[in-house]
């Protein structure tokens, strides 16, 4: 039995060995339960030709980004504040002469909360015109022609403003938006689905919206005849508008429309696509691969699920082989049902919802269902960690002020795809060119459907793409078990692939040693056929792309190095981690992209303008936070939505907005603020602190906030539990004691809020007054600021996050569990495991990063170096765990209790008030109770 934690597995012969057998392919302990470890794959020239008649149903189209539900929030800060960053980010995705991604989808929304948050609606009124510069999924697309001047651009909505009740309505809407996208940035969208996101099918509607596209005479809808913006600038921009492809339906799930439209003429002729979400499986009759396969219509997977939690750390689990408890007998306690702790080994980057299982979702899409475009959301993960859906992403964007970024290996798999074939779109008569997937040399045995998890046996799963006349091909293959497979391809010999040499590339887990990326998609060897057959070896855990051609392109995802995630501090000396007037007149223009040509736009213009720009460092999560003129103070804040704005929404909620940086402690919030004027019930405005995620409904979710409605009454809450209470008096008479201004009753002044966190003790002041303090028995320790309101339209300026004297500011870094070495080097520790523990991935969106250790054993422990004056721990807590704090080999307390908490990131356990250096803390399990961690922060 490999012991995995003596320490860490890295440390320890016998694990070494273990892992070194597993990247080589020599565990077989149990290959009784697969005896046939050999596939054989067959490309003949009959399956290369017929596929080559195919324009759009077995054209392999490839990848896209998603943009909505505010998961691209912070893209416009990483634009402006690191070019570099960003424009490298852009071209990754979108360079190259096989790009990895050619599409950006924009999921249209209404500024209310659609799961991770709102996207902003581009038109609030009627005759507003389009302010597409706020939403940032046109401007990525924009961005991505300058590499790509083929990128798609295509459309859905979530749901609409309140002004849209009808067809019509949906129709001036999309129209409008369209046109003032193709005016601003010179990007046609190429397609478009007029329904509803996860809604079933309105046929009749389709049908009437391609009616209206393909005979559209009117152009942009202006408000009256000396609109300058009413009708077409141009000729081109009527014939692109006119070829505007169809969607239908973006259903969640297996699409329920597929034999309507087979079975109805004008829907057949009306629908371009037909997408659906998630599911790789085919309706009960076949009738999406009869689509693609008798009718050339494109199948897509138009919402695809990218990698959950961290690739990098991934290979650090014990999630086990993944086979029944009758087949690994020895890791299995039969006395009493349990698993034992610490006796299961690494999948390495397979396993439960990791990049192997997406890789296997493209392929069983294809095989079960035709899909030949994938378009995940998130690609980019540019919002603040830890809310709904999070750690699901390609790449991660979370700090825009240090630039800080990451790809996951999820990028990799995408590339074993695009950088071994021509993909994208032909054009009927076109001179064939964009390589087809071949569905006789493509196959899928892998059980499950959301999630495609059935791998664990070594069942095959390979995926053959091959130009259309046969003069090359790939085949993509995956290897989501613990059992060495062998592939055999044979080619035809007719076809001119076959005289060629196969050029074998893989991905998987690193080395010891080794950098946490340096096995992702590398050039392993090359193969000669024997007899017309290629022999292929596909080890454990891994995937490879079996390719004819010689001109790839070179590895090219950037790397992230270990501890390059700086935190948000603006200026020590000055005791300010953040200060914002939201006026902007220091900030340098941004470079944007119109037409395919680099051009300059002033800050806020470009996001926005005076109808409403973004804000800088902002994620809303209900509602639209952004600058606007204010004849006082140039710009301000301000809430934009009134509550007869206030849409359909998936996830109810106030308006919120949060800004920082999750790894800050204690500090000073203040932000000045005005109520406009109002009827009827008096709004409120929120000011929070030490927020954390962890939770879908954003109202409460700050660890503390203030709520101070107009006329007086305030709360001072803890996840939105009431702790005081109070009214206009309170702070009349504080003021007064304090010798400040009295809190205006009346809209229109302006008055300052402040929450100040400091330890224990959560304090709030009005107008630098005090009002009231409480001591939290279990504070929760660190968190980002939120502001907010009520449905009302509040603004906000001069907002300033300040240091607290003697007390840390922040964590230097917030560790998860899983990240137990070095980024750079495997073989140094970051966090050391003694014992017996479990790591587990595969967990919740609120865990963080989907991934949790855990003990039973008492004395197991875990070890931290790191500088600074004490650790935090954070994770699930009940209360009834008690833990041993050794710190620099002596004990620093004994048998200390764990605070019970709500969830994933709320703080456990604190070991602080050392001096400021570098220090070794050992915490261990002291009490007969189950210890979960879900990360750890280091307190400067």
């Amino acid at each position: 039995m490999v012991q995995r934690h003596q320490g860490l597995h890295l440390l320890t012969l016998p694990n070494i060995i273990f892992h070194q057998r597993l990247q080589r392919g020599n565990i077989m302990s149990n290959n009784e339960f697969n005896a046939d470890h050999s596939v054989d794959i067959h490309l003949t020239q009959e399956a290369v030709h017929n596929a080559a008649k195919s324009v759009h149903g077995l054209t392999y189209k490839g990848f896209g980004v998603l943009s909505g539900n505010a998961t691209s929030s912070l893209l416009m800060d990483y634009k402006a504040d690191h070019p570099k960053v960003y424009w490298k980010l852009i071209e990754t995705l979108f360079g190259g002469r096989r790009p990895m991604m050619n599409t950006v989808k924009v999921e249209m929304g209404n500024d209310r909360n659609n799961s991770t948050g709102p996207d902003p609606a581009t038109m609030r009124t009627h005759d507003e015109y389009p302010v597409v510069a706020r939403e940032p999924g046109f401007q990525l697309a924009a961005d991505a022609s300058l590499y790509n001047p083929g990128i798609h651009l295509s459309i859905l909505r979530w749901s609409a403003p309140t002004w849209v009740r009808t067809n019509d309505d949906v129709y001036h809407w999309y129209k409008n938006t369209i046109l003032a996208v193709y005016r601003r940035y010179g990007i046609m969208a190429d397609s478009v689905n007029p329904d509803v996101n996860e809604r079933t099918a309105d046929m009749d509607w389709i049908a009437e919206f391609v009616k209206q596209v393909r005979t559209d005479d009117v152009g942009f809808e202006g408000n009256g005849p000396d609109d300058v913006n009413r009708g077409w600038i141009s000729d081109e921009e009527r014939r692109l508008f006119r070829q505007i492809r169809v969607i239908t339906s973006d259903e969640e799930c297996t699409g329920t429309f597929a034999g309507d439209v087979l079975a109805t003429p004008e829907y057949l002729k009306a629908m371009d696509i037909a997408a659906y979400h998630y599911s790789v499986e085919d309706d009960q009759n076949g009738n999406f691969t009869r689509l693609a396969d008798e009718y050339d219509k494109e199948i897509w997977n138009s919402e695809a699920q990218a990698v959950f939690s961290n690739s990098a750390d991934r290979p650090n689990n014990t999630n086990g082989d993944g086979l029944k408890a009758t087949e690994r007998a020895d890791a299995f306690d039969h006395a009493n049902g349990n698993e034992r702790f610490g006796e299961y080994v690494s999948t390495g980057i397979g396993g439960q919802n990791g990049p192997l299982e997406m890789a296997n979702t493209l392929i069983k899409g294809f095989v079960c269902s035709r899909r030949t475009h994938a378009i995940y959301q998130p690609a980019i993960g540019a919002c603040y960690e830890h809310m709904e859906y999070a750690a699901k992403e390609l790449i991660s964007a979370r700090d825009p002020w240090s630039g800080w970024l990451y790809y996951d290996v999820g990028c990799a798999v995408l590339e074993h795809f695009a950088k071994y074939a021509e993909l994208g779109w032909e054009e009927e008569g076109e001179e064939p060119h964009i390589w087809r997937a071949i569905p006789d040399a493509s196959a899928c045995k892998v059980g499950g459907n959301n999630p495609v998890n059935g791998a664990r046996h070594g069942e095959p799963s390979y995926l053959t793409l091959a130009a259309p006349d046969g003069s090359d091909f790939s085949t993509v293959i995956v290897n989501d078990s613990a059992f060495e497979k062998s592939y055999r391809i044979t080619v035809d010999k007719n076809l001119a692939a076959s005289s060629k040499q196969l050029e074998i590339w893989q991905t998987i887990a690193a080395r010891p040693g080794e950098a946490y990326d340096a096995s992702w998609r590398r050039h392993v060897g090359s193969v000669a056929a024997e007899n017309g057959t290629f022999t292929v070896t596909v080890l454990p855990w891994s995937m490879v792309t079996a390719t004819t051609l010689a001109d790839v392109d070179p590895y090219a995802i950037p790397s992230t190095a270990e501890g390059t995630r700086a935190v948000l501090d603006a200026d020590a000396s000055r005791g300010l981690l953040y200060a914002d007037d939201f006026a902007y007149e220091q900030f340098e223009p941004v470079e944007v992209v119109h037409a395919q040509h680099r051009a300059t736009e002033e800050y806020l213009q470009s996001r926005g303008g005076d109808a409403g720009a973004s804000a800088r460092y902002t994620t809303d999560s209900n509602g639209a936070f952004e600058i606007v003129p204010d004849d006082e103070r140039g710009h301000v804040l301000r809430q934009q939505i009134s509550a007869t704005q206030a849409g359909n929404t998936w996830i109810e909620g106030d308006p919120r907005t949060a800004i920082g940086d999750m790894r800050w402690t204690n500090y000073r919030v203040s932000v000045d603020v005005k109520f406009e004027d109002y009827a009827g019930r008096a709004p409120y405005v929120l000011l929070g602190a030490r927020e954390m995620g962890g939770d879908k409904f954003t109202t409460d979710i700050c660890g503390y906030d203030v709520k101070l409605r107009a006329d007086g009454l305030w709360l001072l809450r803890r996840y939105g539990d009431e702790k005081r209470r109070g009214h206009f008096e309170d702070l009349r008479q504080s003021a007064l004691r304090a010798g400040k201004p009295v809190f205006p009753r009346e809209s229109g002044q302006w008055f300052t809020l402040s929450l100040e966190v400091s330890g224990a003790c959560v304090s709030m002041w009005v107008n630098g007054a005090l009002v009231t303090s409480w001591i939290d028995d279990r504070p929760q320790s660190a968190g980002r600021i939120n502001l907010g309101s009520s449905f009302d339209h509040v603004r906000f300026s001069n907002l300033r996050v300040e240091r607290i004297d003697g007390f840390s500011p922040y964590c230097t870094a917030l560790i998860d569990d899983m990240h137990m070495v070095s980024w750079d080097d495997s073989r140094s520790p970051i966090i050391r495991y003694d014992g017996n523990w479990l790591h587990r991935n595969g967990q919740g969106m609120f865990t963080y990063m989907r991934s949790i250790s855990t003990t039973n054993d008492p004395g197991s422990s875990l070890t931290h170096t790191f500088i600074g004056t004490g650790l935090d721990v954070f994770g699930p807590s009940d209360g009834t765990v008690r833990v041993n704090a050794i710190v620099d080999g002596i004990l620093f307390a004994e048998n200390m209790p764990t605070m019970p908490n709500e969830g994933s990131l709320r703080t456990q356990l604190r070991v602080e008030g050392l001096p400021k250096g570098r220090h070794t803390i050992t915490l261990q399990l002291a009490s007969h109770a189950t210890w979960s961690v879900d990360a750890i922060g280091t307190l400067s």
